[in-house]
Formats: C-alpha cells, sequence, structure tokens
C-alpha cells in the first residue's frame, strides 16, 4: 500500500476550508497506525457510493450520537459519520449513512495545490 496519495477536491462541499479542483495529500496509512480522530479532514470510499472517493469532515466516532437535519444516528463500534463544511451541497453521512474504518482512505494533510493557496497543513 502506498503511503501517501495525491487526490482533486470535487464539488463545492468542503467550502470554505477546500474548493473544488484543489489538490490535496492524504496519508494512506495513518489509520494503521491510529485511530481516526473526530474534526480531521478525511478521504473516504463510501460503499453507498461504489468505491467512489470523497473529501469530507470526520464529525462522528464510534458510540456517538449524531443529531442533524431532525434525525439521528447512533454510531455503532466500526462506524463513522461524515459531513461536509458547506452542508447546502454537500452529499455526505446524512443521505448515505455511516461509513466503516475499511471505508476510511486516511486523513489530509496538506493542500498542495493551487500554489497560491499551498502549502496550508489541514489539521482538526
Amino acid at each position: 500500500m502506498t503511503l501517501y496519495k495525491l487526490m482533486r477536491v470535487v464539488g463545492p462541499s468542503m467550502i470554505p476550508t477546500l474548493r473544488a479542483g484543489e489538490l490535496v495529500w492524504i496519508n494512506a496509512r495513518a489509520y494503521q497506525k491510529r485511530v481516526p480522530q473526530r474534526g480531521e479532514l478525511v478521504a473516504a470510499r463510501p460503499a453507498a457510493l461504489g468505491g467512489r472517493a470523497v473529501v469530507k469532515r470526520l464529525i462522528g466516532v464510534p458510540h456517538d450520537v449524531i443529531q442533524r437535519d431532525g434525525r439521528q444516528w447512533r454510531l455503532r463500534d466500526d462506524e463513522f459519520f461524515l459531513a461536509g463544511d458547506h452542508p447546502a451541497d454537500s452529499l455526505d453521512s446524512r443521505q448515505l449513512g455511516p461509513v466503516t474504518r475499511q471505508d476510511l482512505i486516511g486523513p489530509i494533510r496538506v493542500r498542495l495545490w493551487p500554489w497560491a493557496r499551498r502549502p496550508v497543513p489541514i489539521t482538526a
């Protein structure tokens, strides 16, 4: 498995943190050594999207109770809740349901491009 991966942000769901077309650096091995943390920006491949990769904020970890849009989710042992920073334009766990740890690619570490907005470490 590759240590780092590059990914281009698609769509407006992470505005203002990330914008469509920006290139980010993902630590693809981070979750082999530690547990995902609430608040991190992550790349994931939700099963509900057929394996298409997305960038979202991890807002719920196992055993959390998440309340959004008048609904409630109780996360099980291996479930995480993802949300876009711009919820009006985000397809996330509110519509797709929670993701598993296996669906998580890794945390976003740095915005690499565009140069004018780089390098910006992305941390929780």
